[in-house]
């Protein structure tokens, strides 16, 4: 990505943020505040699954939290780790970048850095400096010793400087030399589309220090593609509640209506028939075109007036193995509370047949019994919900994005088209803002598709008869 690109990707974020409801707005979705399909968590399954720039917003989540924890040390921390002045960077003699976006997005730059200075200071009091002064002894030496040769297991400008050392000493300096291995440096196995002068830029202030400027420009460049780019996409792709196979489907069905609606209507302007019965011709146009339209905006309106949503493919195995464990769970208990209720039986009458006391201990055992059962244990413990800031695909460090070798990729190959035209549902919020926005879509093709079809059924009233055959 050039840099005249990434420019571009800012000016798009500000034009397209006004077709985007408040509610499903790129901060709300970052923040984790909407509910699915737009949650943080579907974000990330687009742009893993869809989009396939998933390493934008791993990224950009990490250097925001990274931000934070920055803002939390000690202003001597932080003096270790000086702020990357991008003035420093001496720029090869042949290389004249003339952008006119260039100086703004410098003033940008330096703008987020005043900010995240001020911010560090306005959070820095007389009580945390005198609580640095009584914790100075532990928290300074545990960020700022000297860290094992893991920390420089792999310089990010080996390949062209092979003397380069880290500033050992500086907080957070491991974590940085692994931030760049991972999406900075030319063999990051989730490598950002940056420029040359964007990685070269990081990669120069990651030598020097670990301050969050060091890689700023990196961050802008992620952030200008998540809130110009994949956010708007994926806020359209969310709309839709049926897959491509249904969408397709009804997309024929619509124009099957349609022809079927002319063919009527010729049928009866060529005979003899009364010509008011052309009318009939528009119970096929109507829900024809309305079909068709909504279709072509990626709704089904039988799973719209269900709020429903055919589930994903990657959500249906998912769902298939929680309810196969939790399946399993409950058949575990089962054998469990059979074979417990047998021995309790078998004692009861061994107890029974001796005294009455005895009879009377065992009734209260069975009772405790039934009381510390496994069953309610396992039942809490399954029916706690999944944190999904917790799945892989949010974490800041791991391999390549890659799906294809997940499971769901070869059981969904394997189904039929009537399978995916049919694939299973689940409910949606009925009160969210996405479904005011596919309000709006299928209002208007109701709409739309009602006019369209009494001005064919107008024109066809007014049309002369044939007369060729009753």
């Amino acid at each position: 990505m050039s840099d005249f690109e990434s420019a571009n990707q800012l000016a798009e974020a500000g034009a397209s943020h006004g077709s985007i409801p408040e509610e499903l707005s790129f901060e709300k979705v970052i923040k984790n505040r909407t509910s699915p399909p737009c949650s943080l968590s579907d974000f990330m399954d687009y742009l893993f699954y869809v989009e396939h720039s998933a390493e934008s917003l791993q990224f950009f989540l990490w250097y925001c939290d990274y931000m934070q924890r920055w803002g939390g040390l000690l202003p001597r921390q932080k003096a270790l780790a000086p702020t990357w002045n991008p003035a420093k960077a001496t720029e090869p003699t042949s290389r004249f970048i003339t952008y006119s976006h260039k100086r703004a997005r410098s003033l940008k730059m330096n703008k987020i850095i005043t900010i995240m200075e001020m911010k560090s200071e306005s959070e820095t009091g007389p009580a945390q400096e005198e609580e640095g002064r009584r914790s100075t002894s532990s928290s300074l030496s545990s960020s700022t010793q000297p860290r094992t040769p893991s920390s420089a297991i792999l310089s990010p400008t080996e390949s062209t400087k092979g003397d380069w050392q880290p500033f050992t000493i500086q907080p957070f300096r491991d974590e940085i030399s692994r931030i760049v291995r991972q999406y900075i440096a030319e063999s990051a196995p989730r490598q950002l589309n940056l420029s040359t002068h964007d990685r070269e830029a990081c990669l120069r202030a990651a030598q020097h220090t670990t301050h969050p400027s060091a890689l700023l420009p990196a961050f802008m460049v992620a952030e200008a593609s998540l809130r110009g780019i994949s956010h708007p996409n994926f806020i359209r792709w969310a709309k839709s509640n049926a897959n491509r196979s249904r969408i397709i489907f009804l997309r024929i069905i619509g124009a099957v209506l349609v022809l079927l609606g002319f063919s009527l209507d010729i049928v009866l302007i060529l005979s003899r028939r009364n010509h008011y019965l052309r009318v009939i011709s528009i119970l096929l146009w109507w829900p024809g075109i309305t079909t068709l339209i909504a279709a072509l905006n990626s709704l089904c309106i039988v799973l719209h007036f269900h709020n429903a949503r055919q589930l994903r493919p990657w959500e249906i195995l998912d769902i298939e193995e929680e309810e196969q464990q939790q399946q399993g769970y409950d058949n575990t208990e089962d054998v469990k509370s059979r074979s417990s209720a047998e021995k309790l039986n078998r004692t009861t009458t061994t107890i029974t047949a001796t005294t009455n006391k005895s009879s009377k201990q065992t009734s209260s055992y069975r009772q405790h019994a039934r009381f510390t059962s496994n069953v309610s244990t396992a039942t809490s413990a399954t029916s706690q919900t999944t944190d999904p800031l917790r799945k892989p695909s949010l974490q800041t460090f791991g391999p390549k994005n890659d799906y294809a070798q997940e499971r769901w990729v070869a059981l969904h190959r394997r189904k039929t088209v009537l399978q995916r035209i049919f694939e299973a549902t689940v409910p949606v919020p009925s009160r969210g803002a996405l479904q005011l926005v596919q309000d709006r879509t299928i209002f208007f093709a109701i709409v739309s598709g009602g006019l369209l079809a009494a001005m064919l059924t107008v024109a066809s009233l007014f049309a002369p008869a044939g007369n060729l055959f009753l």
